[in-house]
């Protein structure tokens, strides 16, 4: 009886655990998305290097602090540095290049599009970690990218400009999700920080040819973006350490329903039918590849 219980306490234990990652994913999702809401916010008024230099100043002097206060300077040392710096390199081109795509689209094609890059982490992983793909997951990836071709068709709110830096950004997305694997030895503290850092020096050249002084206005929607992304990350850390990865991977989902959501209330952008035909054909895929690379990892054990 008593070991019954204890079976039963623990069971409640890991679903809570389960509960709260799946919480504090979709708490991550939502940040990003007020995040990317906010940034569209400032279309025409401020350069996107601009903005992806505010962004990561408002980060990075938090990271910094913590370091000095709590005298763990280990965690600036990196055993791979080269990787570490190919990590911070596509991070930063990643995130100029979100920021772009969103403030050129609609956020709901924008956020579709995004998704691609979950097609294509196996395809970069069978290149470059030399992992094997299956044909099932060969026909998923092809099957996807007809509903990327779909949402990306051409429309007065859809152009092509637009359509192609969504797709850079999501192609960033994909290698760095695949350096991450390479980096999984290393501090997840180090690598967050060296790309906040990254992201103030790269844009921080050119900010003498593209700065423009936020007023007051746009100076509290740059801190809206900036703690947003900083909680974003936060919450999205804590999901990871409550839940596995391939459960909360799906949740990035909720991110169509916010940036609608803000497309209808904000721009008065109502989504046609390829927005939602297609982003149904690539989540139906990408939750498919997901499925078959846990069916692979059972049959591993």
């Amino acid at each position: 009886m008593r070991k019954h219980i204890s079976h039963n306490e623990d069971l409640q234990q890991h679903t809570d655990k389960i509960l709260h990652g799946v919480a504090f994913a979709c708490a991550a999702f939502f940040c990003f998305s007020v995040m990317s809401m906010f940034n569209k916010l400032l279309t025409g008024q401020h350069h996107v290097m601009e903005i992806v230099f505010y962004r990561n100043l408002l980060a990075v002097i938090p990271c910094l602090a913590y370091v000095a206060f709590t005298g763990k300077y280990h965690l600036l040392k990196t055993s791979k540095p080269f990787t570490l710096a190919l990590r911070v390199t596509i991070g930063t081109i990643g995130l100029y290049l979100t920021f772009a795509a969103v403030q050129a689209l609609p956020m709901a094609n924008a956020t579709v599009l995004f998704f691609m890059s979950t097609l294509l982490i196996p395809v970069l992983a069978h290149f470059f970690l030399k992992e094997h793909i299956g044909p099932h997951r060969w026909i998923a990836v092809a099957i996807g990218m007809t509903g990327v071709i779909i949402v990306a068709r051409p429309t007065p709110d859809v152009t092509l400009i637009g359509v192609a830096l969504a797709l850079g950004a999501a192609v960033c997305h994909a290698f760095i999700q695949v350096l991450l694997r390479a980096l999984k030895t290393q501090s997840a503290f180090t690598i967050t920080f060296y790309f906040f850092v990254g992201g103030v020096v790269v844009p921080g050249l050119f900010m003498p040819w593209v700065t423009n002084m936020p007023d007051a206005h746009s100076a509290l929607i740059m801190l809206g973006i900036g703690i947003t992304g900083g909680l974003g990350q936060i919450f999205l850390t804590l999901g990871f350490q409550r839940a596995p990865a391939s459960l909360l991977g799906p949740f990035n989902y909720t991110g169509l329903i916010w940036a609608t959501g803000f497309d209808i209330w904000i721009w008065h952008i109502v989504p046609g039918w390829p927005v939602f035909v297609g982003s149904a054909i690539i989540i139906a895929s990408n939750l498919y590849i997901l499925y078959r690379e846990r069916l692979n990892k059972q049959r591993s054990v």
